[in-house]
C-alpha cells in the first residue's frame, strides 16, 4: 500500500512539473493585472525605482500587486534575469508549495487517501481551465502567494502540539498572507475568530486562545511588515491608499447583471465545491452534537471551512464574479469535496459502489448506502462533464504569442525617443521606448461601466503627444481611444491577435508645434 501511494505521489509530482512548465510564457497570455506588477519589479531591479515610468519619469506603483508579490518577482529577476518566464517561474514555485501544503494538511485532517484524491482533483479535474492551480498559479497575481502563506500558517498551527515554536511560524505566515493581498483580511480574521469562539464554547480554552492570538498576532505582523516596507522604500513615491470608489467598484458590487453572472458561474463550475462544503458543515455539526473533545485538528478544519464558506458568500453576493474571484474558495475547499467522495464511495471502492447499486436495484429500494453510491456516481459524472467542457474551452483560448509579436514589431519600428500611448499594462514591462498610460483613477471609473454598452470616460488620449498607440483588450473595452481613431488622428499599421498598433497622423501645424517644443 505504501509503495502504491508513493508511486501515485511521484506520478502527481511529475505531472505537476510538466503541467506547470507547459507553455509557461504564453499560456495564459500575459494580461493587464500582471503588467503593473511586472513593470514595477523591472524598474526596481534595473533602476532602483519602486514604480513604473510615465513619460520616461518615475511614477508611483499605484496598480501593482502588494509588496510581497513585487518583492518575490524582483528577487526572481535578480536570479534569472528580467522576462516573462522568469516572473511566472517564481509564481509557479508558490503554486507547487501551496499544492504540497494542501496535501500535507489534508493528510493530517483526513487521511493520505483523501489527500492524494485532493491532488488528483486539483490537477486533473479542474472545473474551469482558468482555475487550474498551475494556470492561475503561474500568473503574476497575488492569489497563489496569498494561499501559500495562508496554508503554511494552517500547517504550522497543526504542528503546534509538537513544539510551541510552530505558533510563531503560523502568526508570521498569516501576517505575510494579510500583507500579500488585502482581499484575504476579512475572511482569514473571521475564520480564526469563529474557530476561537467555537473552541471556547466547547471548553477548549487553550485552542481558543491559540486561534484568537493567531488572529491578533497576524495583524501585528502585518503592521510591523508594513512599517518595514516603508523603511525599505524610503524616498520612493508610494500611492496614497485607497483610491476613491475602488472598494465599491471591485469588492461591493450590487449590479444585478454581475450577480446573475456569479449565480450562473456557481451553477456551472462550483456545484461539487458546494456539495463538499455542505458535507463538511454537516460533519462538523454532527461532531458538535457528540460528547467528544474538540481537538486542534478539528479547529484547523473548522478554520478552513469558515474561510471557504465566507469567501463563497462574498463571491456570490458581492464580488465581480468569474474564475479569479472563485479560485481561492475552490482551491481550499478541494479536501472537503474529496472527503465527501471518499465517504460516499466507501474509500474509492468501485466494486462496492457497483454492488450496492445492483443490490438496491434488485431489492427495489434505495437505502442510505445506495443513496450515497448514487451520489458518488453523480459527482464523478458531473466532474467529468466539467473536465470535457474545460478541455474544449482550453483549446479555444487566446494565442499568447501575439504579445511577443507586437513587442518585437515595436522594437523594430519605433525610434528610441518616440512616445507610445497604451492602456495595455503588459506592454509596459517589455517596452524600451518612453510610454504613457491613463491615470489609475480611470480604471476605478471604468470598472462600474464594463458591463454597459455606452461608457462615459474622460481622457485626453493625445495629452502626452504620442507618436504611436497600441490598443488591446482594455483599451477597446474602455473606448478611450475611439475618438482619435475615428477622427483619423491615428493610422492602423499592424494588427496581431487582440492588439492593434497605430501611428500618429500629424498635420503640418501639429508638426510645427512639435518642432517648436
Amino acid at each position: 500500500m505504501n509503495i502504491g501511494r508513493i508511486g501515485i505521489g511521484l506520478f502527481f509530482i511529475a505531472s505537476a512539473l510538466v503541467m506547470g512548465l507547459f507553455e509557461l510564457e504564453v499560456t495564459p497570455p500575459l494580461w493587464w493585472d500582471e503588467g503593473w506588477t511586472l513593470c514595477v519589479a523591472r524598474q526596481w531591479v534595473e533602476t532602483g525605482h519602486y514604480g513604473c515610468l510615465l513619460n520616461g519619469q518615475p511614477a508611483p506603483p499605484i496598480l501593482a500587486g502588494h509588496f510581497p508579490v513585487v518583492a518575490s518577482i524582483a528577487a526572481g529577476f535578480r536570479l534569472f534575469g528580467v522576462g516573462v518566464w522568469q516572473a511566472r517561474l517564481v509564481e509557479l514555485v508558490y503554486a507547487f508549495g501551496a499544492l504540497g501544503l494542501l496535501y500535507g494538511l489534508t493528510s493530517k485532517l483526513y487521511s493520505h487517501a483523501v489527500a492524494l484524491g485532493t491532488l488528483g482533483l486539483l490537477l486533473f479535474l479542474p472545473s474551469n481551465w482558468q482555475m487550474h492551480p498551475l494556470i492561475m498559479g503561474r500568473q503574476v497575481l497575488g492569489e497563489m502567494p496569498m494561499l501559500f502563506f495562508f496554508l503554511a500558517g494552517a500547517m504550522c498551527r497543526v504542528l503546534v502540539e509538537r513544539h510551541p515554536l510552530w505558533w510563531g511560524g503560523a502568526v508570521a505566515c498569516w501576517g505575510i498572507a494579510l500583507m500579500t493581498k488585502a482581499q484575504i483580511r476579512p475572511f482569514l480574521t473571521l475564520a480564526l475568530v469563529m474557530t476561537s469562539l467555537v473552541a471556547l464554547l466547547r471548553g477548549e480554552r487553550r485552542i481558543a486562545g491559540l486561534m484568537a492570538a493567531g488572529a491578533a498576532g497576524g495583524w501585528v505582523v502585518l503592521y510591523a511588515l508594513d512599517g518595514l516596507r516603508v523603511v525599505i522604500l524610503q524616498g520612493h513615491t508610494l500611492p496614497n491608499p485607497p483610491m476613491p470608489g475602488l472598494l465599491q467598484a471591485s469588492a461591493l458590487v450590487l449590479v444585478p447583471i454581475i450577480r446573475l453572472d456569479a449565480l450562473l458561474f456557481t451553477l456551472q463550475f462550483c456545484l461539487p465545491t458546494l456539495c463538499g462544503l455542505g458535507f463538511a458543515s454537516w460533519t462538523m455539526w454532527s461532531q458538535w452534537r457528540q460528547p467528544r473533545s474538540f481537538q486542534l485538528a478539528d479547529a484547523v478544519r473548522l478554520m478552513l471551512l469558515t474561510f471557504s464558506l465566507s469567501w463563497f458568500g462574498w463571491f456570490f453576493l458581492l464580488s465581480l464574479g468569474g474564475a479569479r474571484y472563485a479560485f481561492p474558495m475552490w482551491f481550499v475547499s478541494a479536501p472537503f469535496v474529496m472527503a465527501l467522495f471518499y465517504d460516499w464511495s466507501r474509500g474509492y471502492d468501485v466494486r462496492g459502489i457497483a454492488h450496492s447499486l445492483w443490490s438496491g436495484f434488485r431489492a427495489g429500494e434505495m437505502a442510505l448506502p445506495q443513496i450515497k453510491s448514487v451520489g458518488a456516481v453523480l459527482l464523478v459524472l458531473l466532474s467529468l462533464w466539467m473536465v470535457v467542457a474545460t478541455r474544449y474551452a482550453f483549446r479555444g483560448r487566446e494565442d499568447g504569442l501575439a504579445l511577443q509579436e507586437v513587442v518585437a514589431y515595436l522594437h523594430r519600428r519605433v525610434p528610441s525617443h518616440a512616445m507610445i500611448e497604451t492602456y495595455e499594462s503588459e506592454l509596459l514591462f517589455l517596452l524600451n521606448s518612453p510610454y504613457h498610460y491613463p491615470p489609475a483613477q480611470l480604471n476605478v471609473d471604468f470598472i462600474p461601466q464594463m458591463w454597459k454598452e455606452e461608457r462615459h470616460l474622460t481622457y485626453d488620449a493625445l495629452a502626452a503627444d504620442p507618436d504611436f498607440l497600441v490598443v488591446g483588450e482594455f483599451g477597446r473595452w474602455a473606448g478611450i481611444y475611439r475618438s482619435v481613431i475615428e477622427r483619423g488622428q491615428m493610422r492602423l499599421i499592424l494588427q496581431v491577435g487582440r492588439y492593434q498598433v497605430y501611428e500618429r497622423v500629424r498635420t503640418l501645424s501639429a508638426v510645427s508645434g512639435a518642432l517648436a517644443r
